[in-house]
């Protein structure tokens, strides 16, 4: 979807290129933005470790071995924002414009930031015609690096809306391709426009919504170190003690009691150890292996699994409210879309993972689930949003603007309130 609205931007630049006038026009008012900040890292103190080692092979030895001291080395890297794009979207009459003093009815300290308006999510844009939109981020928070990046092409016509979008928030997991085409209709008020839109929308999006008991059940209907070979890439290798003291392991095995309890623990004797793919050493018992390094290799393998499905496709029913009004000292831009009604068309579609929660809420085996290639099913995915302003007085105004976005249940938002006062009258 990605390479397709680019090859539309690109294609439509082409074409509208060999019409006199319109290329032009079609780039005429369009942004061009770009912004980067480097902040330091959050602290942390140094980290130090213990550890016996054999000063004639320099081995850890935890037995006969020295004891030292090790500090470990922190790298830490500072945080950043990247942001990159291209717009052309017409600014309603809240928004500031840069360069004109009291743009708007609050200008640019109404307020108080520069960063994009959530508005670019809106379904009814302020005129008639192209608009688009390409922006692309990158931020590292601690030590954790994300990307995000959209992509849309809207037009709105008198009777209809077409706009074809990508997204991608790596934060929050979510990515996905939508085409909308909607009829609709516009009920003009005085200073504003009240707008409903119904019509039928098409997403991509990964498979969402499956447990890896239904994806494969392999890893948990078989030998788990069979699979945890198999699928990791990692080695066990068996381990036994010499009871009887003649040099060579006989395997066998003793039982083991707490001595203020006399309870019994369990055996010692012999075990497994589990090397990583080059060879490593991971675990020094099975115990220790399947606790702590089984399920982050289980929820990798997973991923894995998920990715190799492609993308899954559904049509569904799209109903839109858009309202906006204007007045020197009250301004509201409000708008939500809801999908109710979908018709699933891969066998991984959101449909059955709805039939699969089902199927779990019941308690039902894993392995008696049955997939439907292709079904509709009932659940309801919207994307609403608003920006509200009051201007108090000629120096005082609040401000309350946000966008929630939740597709196969899994929400994006942003939201902010602020209130801001500019302090006139001193000096000349």
């Amino acid at each position: 979807m990605r390479k397709l609205l680019i090859g539309l931007l690109l294609s439509t630049s082409f074409l509208f290129g060999q019409i006199e006038g319109v290329f032009s026009n079609f780039f005429k008012y369009s942004t061009v933005y770009a912004g980067f900040n480097l902040t330091s890292p959050k602290w942390e103190d140094d980290r130090y470790k213990l550890s016996m080692i054999d000063p004639e092979t320099g081995m850890e030895n935890w037995l006969s071995g020295e004891l030292s001291v090790h500090k470990e080395e922190r790298n830490l890297e500072p945080d950043f924002d990247f942001s990159f794009g291209l717009r052309k979207i017409a600014r309603f009459n809240y928004e500031p414009k840069r360069g004109v003093k009291n743009a708007g009815v609050g200008g640019d300290w109404y307020k108080g930031n520069g960063q994009a308006n959530p508005n670019e999510s809106a379904t009814i844009g302020k005129v008639k015609g192209f608009e688009y939109l390409v922006k692309y981020s990158e931020n590292r928070r601690w030590d954790e690096q994300f990307k995000s990046q959209e992509y849309f092409l809207r037009y709105l016509g008198d009777w209809f809306i077409l706009k074809i979008k990508y997204s991608d928030m790596e934060m929050e997991d979510l990515r996905y391709g939508q085409g909308d085409l909607r009829f609709r209709k516009e009920f003009e008020t005085e200073g504003g426009s009240f707008n409903f839109s119904f019509g039928v929308g098409a997403r991509t999006h990964p498979a969402y919504g499956f447990a890896p008991t239904v994806i494969d059940s392999s890893w948990y209907t078989s030998a788990w170190w069979d699979f945890a070979e198999d699928e990791f890439g990692v080695d066990d290798r068996s381990y036994s003690i010499d009871s009887d003291g003649d040099g060579s392991p006989d395997g066998a095995s003793f039982g083991i009691y707490d001595n203020g309890t006399g309870e019994y623990v369990g055996w010692v004797g012999y075990d497994w150890r589990w090397f990583d793919a080059d060879g490593e050493l991971m675990a020094m018992t099975d115990r220790e292996f399947y606790q702590y390094h089984f399920p982050d290799l289980l929820e990798t393998w997973f991923d894995d699994q998920l990715k190799g499905l492609g993308s899954q496709r559904e049509i569904s029913v799209s109903l839109g409210l858009d309202w906006y009004q204007y007045t020197e000292n009250f301004w509201i831009h409000a708008w939500g879309s809801v999908y109710p009604y979908h018709y699933g068309m891969d066998k991984y579609s959101y449909h059955n993972a709805i039939a699969w929660k089902e199927h779990e809420e019941e308690g039902k085996e894993p392995e008696t689930f049955e997939f439907l290639d292709k079904g509709t099913e009932l659940w309801y995915d919207y994307d609403i949003g608003a920006v509200i302003g009051f201007k108090l007085q000629e120096n005082l105004g609040f401000y309350a603007e946000g966008k929630y976005l939740d597709y196969w249940e899994r929400p994006a938002y942003d939201i902010k309130v602020g209130l801001n006062y500019q302090f006139v009258g001193f000096g000349n």
